[in-house]
């Protein structure tokens, strides 16, 4: 028989969440628990650490699949809705989200009004080393305040309306009763960065630098400031600085400039035991680029639901042509540009490695086996379920040892949240925007192009340094735009990146393409073909507040064209 009580009844709702660092792997409980019971319990105060994390987004590949990278290849797919524009703020299609952060940001609470009492530590240590408990207590505060962080500019990002200074609720920091009362206007947009900023600030002076071995999968400095710099990006970005505030493009350079500062992180140059550095970024854990992902899991199921169908996979990700075509060729031009060397009949010749290493194309070597996406081949266009409806499948995550078939052979998988060269890209965007593209100020130790330079040389390209180092700040800003696209496709960045620059409506409102290949004897003939028409409106820069949570609320104002 469940009990009332007065005060706060604790549901421990433990879900469950696979971590390489041990104290993260007890068991899950799913029971009620008085508050006293759960924090002087070190394995449930523990837990408690761990359902705070739960709340972390575990990809973000839907968002991918409402771009221009990608369709899905299910025609009766969800996706499909939004990608009509035949949505509204009933049916938006991750406005769960919207109770979702609120309930991570009230688990943070939680926490942290009963950090200063709770035990980390096993009876017997705690008797001997109380102190330990202490450097627990605050590493885990400080844990806490990032993730409180991540969770209100998870909200911000999707539901505040930054061009008209609009953000979402900040809740009292307290854990609220039956008694308090549970109704909240929105925030400016500017006092949401404020906010997410200082527990960035805080978070960052009370966690290690990074994170190893059996930690791998926490919180660590890099990641609060990763977190600081993508947001000053955004709030420095068109959509949310009309002006042009120059000081806004200042501060996110200064945000992205502290986190390449930190030692022990850099661009994966070489090649490791998966065969290249590239396709290594998300399939060898602990790896010298990424600075904060989900914890690893071990699991097929991405290979199972992407592979071609000649490889037992479900093919459900078909990138576009046009995120193809955004790939240069290795003389560093766009291929529209006659400097490229581009081969209309031969388009994958000398391409951008990334291409590739990203896209699985008519050709392409996964594992031991070849891709065949002509019209006719084994993995080719075709209505039929898991075939491709654009001429490609996405390679990048596919850990080519995987054993879809027989299950013997898992893939160490991992969402990365964080990693190097977007601080790369952040820094040369926010410093051209700043100072220009080859100019070091003091404090600096890189110009917006030589950042720039960074992820070019990595990906093997020439880069051109006469012609790019004479554009227009303009011209060079849509240089590194187009970087950001290739080099952090399907990372979830596009959806954002294009509605910060206020270019919705120039790539999402028009069709999407794809390549159809046909075979003659030895001869191929490319005909590229639209596949669908897309729809984008201007109030789609922003997403609508679930319907139901305006419905119940007096104080709760939906966003303009919602």
């Amino acid at each position: 028989m469940k009990k009332i009580h007065s005060n706060i009844v604790f549901l421990l709702l433990i879900v469950t969440v696979i971590s390489s660092c041990e104290d993260y792997l007890d068991p899950g409980y799913d029971e009620f628990l008085e508050k006293d019971e759960v924090f002087s319990s070190y394995n449930y105060s523990l837990n408690y650490v761990r359902t705070i994390y739960s709340y972390l987004p575990s990809d973000a590949l839907g968002e991918t699949l409402m771009t221009d990278e990608s369709k899905h290849s299910d025609e009766g797919s969800t996706y499909t809705l939004m990608n009509n524009g035949s949505w509204d703020s009933r049916t938006y299609i991750e406005g769960w989200k919207w109770g979702h952060n609120y309930a991570g940001i009230r688990r943070v609470h939680i926490f942290l009004d009963n950090v200063d009492t709770a035990i980390f530590v096993d009876p017997n240590t705690y008797k001997l080393t109380p102190s330990v408990n202490d450097t627990l207590r605050k590493q885990f505060k400080a844990e806490a305040k990032f993730l409180r962080a991540f969770y209100y500019f998870e909200l911000l990002k999707r539901f505040g309306d930054p061009e008209n200074n609009i953000g979402v609720p900040i809740v009292p920091e307290k854990v609220l009763t039956i008694n308090d009362p549970l109704d909240f206007a929105r925030s400016t947009y500017e006092e949401c960065v404020s906010y997410i900023v200082k527990d960035c600030d805080e978070a960052a002076i009370d966690l290690p630098g990074r994170r190893y071995s059996a930690d791998y999968g926490k919180v660590s400095k890099a990641a609060a400031l990763a977190l600081k710099s993508r947001l000053l990006l955004y709030a420095a970005s068109p959509l949310a600085n009309p002006t042009g505030d120059i000081e806004k493009w200042k501060a996110a350079a200064k945000a992205a400039q502290a986190v390449l500062e930190i030692p022990t992180y850099k661009l994966i140059d070489k090649a490791t035991v998966q065969g290249d550095n590239m396709l290594s970024i998300f399939t060898v854990p602990n790896n010298d680029e990424v600075l904060f992902s989900s914890p690893v899991v071990q699991s097929n199921s991405f290979e199972s639901n992407n592979l071609p169908p000649s490889f037992s996979g479900d093919g459900q990700i078909n990138p576009t042509q046009d995120i193809v075509d955004a790939y240069e060729t290795v003389l560093g031009y766009p291929i529209t540009d006659e400097r490229s060397g581009y081969l209309p009949n031969d388009p994958y010749y000398r391409r951008d490695k990334r291409l590739q290493y990203f896209i699985a194309i008519n050709g392409s070597t996964i594992g031991d086996k070849i891709v065949d996406s002509y019209v006719g081949g084994k993995d080719g266009l075709s209505s039929k379920k898991g075939a491709t409806k654009t001429g490609y499948y996405i390679r990048k995550y596919i850990d080519p040892t995987a054993d879809v078939i027989n299950n013997q052979t898992f893939a160490e998988h991992f969402w990365v949240h964080f990693r190097y060269a977007e601080m790369l890209l952040n820094y040369a965007e926010a410093m051209a925007e700043a100072y220009g593209i080859v100019t070091i100020p003091d404090g600096y130790t890189m110009s917006a192009y030589d950042a720039f330079k960074l992820i070019r040389d990595r990906a093997g390209l020439f880069t051109q340094a006469t012609y790019i180092k004479s554009l227009s700040v303009e011209e060079f800003v849509e240089k590194v735009r187009n970087e950001r696209r290739v080099e952090l496709c399907f990372e979830g960045h596009r959806f954002w990146d294009v509605r910060r620059w206020k270019q919705g409506e120039k790539y999402f409102n028009s069709p999407i393409h794809g390549m159809k290949i046909t075979r003659t004897d030895s001869v191929f003939t490319y005909n590229v073909f639209k596949v669908e028409d897309r729809v984008f409106e201007s109030r789609m820069n922003v997403m609508p507040i679930p319907y139901d949570e305006i419905q119940k609320s007096k104080l709760l104002i939906q966003n303009i064209g919602w």
